[in-house]
């Protein structure tokens, strides 16, 4: 028996809820219709779209940095994958787009040779929180990270998986390419 009430309860909500929508959505025509807007309007609203579209944003250097770190410790050790962009592994531009776009909302490019490409170049001395950092690790290939503060950076270690290490380290002094800021 309850379990007729509670069905009937539901098939009510429902059809209650389904007709709500309908009702609103044919207020909301008619309002649309009746204001036209004009087009000089329109042409400044565009315009006004495309500058806040194409705007970086600009985030507090505290936030980014309890934003990453809430990041990093919850991806700390998943393992290297070559060309992984998932939980199951990831290789170290694989796993910076997938940082950048989890907590950012930013796409960037997946290879890092186009990342080298992206934002603006930054001096080592003037790194940020959240600024990439870019070596060459061989002529052949190239090794990303996310830069923490006080001289680490995250990345993704064939060995160790996601990992920070010291930008000190004479590995990583002597690899360095360069750095980029993607946001301000």
């Amino acid at each position: 028996m309850i379990k007729k009430i509670l069905f009937f309860i539901l098939i009510t909500l429902t059809i209650t809820s389904c007709s709500t929508k309908r009702h609103i959505s044919k207020q909301n025509t008619r309002t649309a219709i009746q204001t036209k807007p004009t087009r000089k309007i329109d042409i400044q609203n565009k315009e006004n779209q495309k500058k806040l579209r194409y705007k970086p944003k600009k985030y507090s250097r505290t936030g980014i940095k309890h934003k990453l770190e809430t990041h990093y410790n919850k991806y700390k050790a998943v393992p290297y994958k070559y060309g992984g962009t998932s939980i199951k592994g990831f290789d170290c531009s694989g796993f910076v787009q997938f940082t950048y776009k989890s907590i950012f909302n930013i796409a960037l490019p997946r290879t890092t040779e186009y990342m080298l490409k992206e934002g603006t170049a930054v001096k080592k001395n003037k790194l940020r929180i959240g600024d990439l950092v870019l070596f060459r690790t061989s002529k052949r290939y190239r090794h990303v990270g996310i830069f923490m503060g006080d001289n680490l950076f995250m990345h993704v270690s064939t060995k160790k998986g996601v990992m920070k290490s010291n930008l000190n380290n004479p590995y990583w002094l002597k690899c360095y390419l360069t750095s980029r800021r993607v946001f301000k």
